[in-house]
């Protein structure tokens, strides 16, 4: 059975304890020189952690273990890494059979515990582990500068299936974007070639560039906000027209000013109906949301950043109404 662990009860590794990950800061590519660009991988965040004779943990961003959930990486793991106490930070990806990463492939294996289910799953579905980071060889690696842990962490040649250190490009920033949109992956790392590792910290020193889509969806029903009068949006329903009817795209809940979430109640109000206009079913609702129908008259643009395998918005933002209602308030 997989273990689980609570932020403040991290899985530690015979005294080396996984370092807090350092996270990125959202803005456009940089420019000029002194960065180096990473993929955006639409995974799970994890560290490695070995010890000389000891075993692999596989430990996630929020101190969750991943050891015995992903045992072909583990695995992998053991019979490449070499025997120095060492701790790498990358993430956990499944990739479908088109070669890109499925986010969806890998939330099915997230919260498998029994032996059974996990190896099935394994060999259904299996996960690569991507290394772009390490923070320990023998010591801390933490105040080395980014370029250098990299020439590290490439040293150690233990690319190889299940593990993989990914590519990066120096001082190549609109190819490597260019690159991520044409392959339909989730955007860049823009990395400061200088920079120290900060544990913890969402450093201007990593920025992410997500590659990011429009598409006009109708509006088939909204959730209200936790308002005592329900006066307010908290996510719009989303639908695109298909042969069968409105067809379910999912919620979004993003990227709406307060002002315009109250003006947008306001006017859904005055289309909602008693049966959902939806020719799918609606689900991944939370609990607790209750759908308010509305007549299926409003179409409105989203930002996203693909199509999941089930036909949904994945990290759906909210642009605006499309048509005469473009005045909604935004601020």
């Amino acid at each position: 059975m997989a273990r689980h662990h609570t932020p403040s009860q991290p899985a530690p590794a015979a005294g080396l304890a996984p370092v807090a990950p350092m996270l990125a800061t959202v803005g456009p590519l940089p420019s000029g020189p002194g960065w180096a660009f990473e993929v955006k991988w639409d995974g799970v965040r994890a560290a490695a952690l070995a010890e000389p004779g000891g075993d692999v943990l596989l430990v996630g961003r929020h101190g969750t273990d991943f050891t015995a959930v992903f045992p072909e990486i583990t695995e992998a793991l053991r019979g490449r890494l070499p025997a120095r106490a060492l701790a790498l930070d990358g993430e956990i990806v499944c990739f479908d059979r088109a070669g890109r990463p499925s986010f969806a492939l890998l939330q099915q294996r997230l919260h498998l515990v029994h032996a059974e289910a996990v190896e099935r799953a394994a060999r259904a579905a299996p996960a690569t582990y991507l290394p772009f980071d390490i923070t320990h060889l023998d010591a801390p690696l933490l105040q080395l500068p980014y370029v250098e842990r990299r020439s590290v962490l490439s040293a150690l040649a233990i690319g190889g299936t299940g593990v993989r250190v990914p590519p990066h490009w120096v001082e190549s920033g609109p190819a490597a974007l260019a690159f991520t949109r044409e392959q339909h992956l989730e955007g860049v790392i823009a990395k400061r070639m200088a920079s120290p590792y900060t544990p913890g910290r969402r450093s201007l020193d990593w920025v992410k560039v997500k590659n990011l889509r429009t598409v006009d969806i109708v509006v088939g029903g909204w959730i209200a906000a936790g308002t005592a009068d329900g006066a307010a949006v908290k996510a719009v329903l989303c639908g695109v027209r298909a042969a069968g009817g409105l067809r379910y795209a999912g919620k979004v809940g993003s990227g709406f000013a307060m002002a315009e979430r109250r003006a947008l109640a306001v006017l859904l109000r005055r289309l909602e109906c008693d049966a959902s206009p939806f020719g799918t079913p609606v689900t991944g609702l939370a609990a607790g949301e209750v759908p308010h129908w509305t007549r299926p008259t409003l179409t409105a643009e989203v930002e996203y950043l693909h199509w999941t395998d089930a036909g949904r918005l994945r990290h759906p933002v909210w642009r605006g109404l499309r048509g005469p209602r473009q005045d909604l308030p935004r601020g």
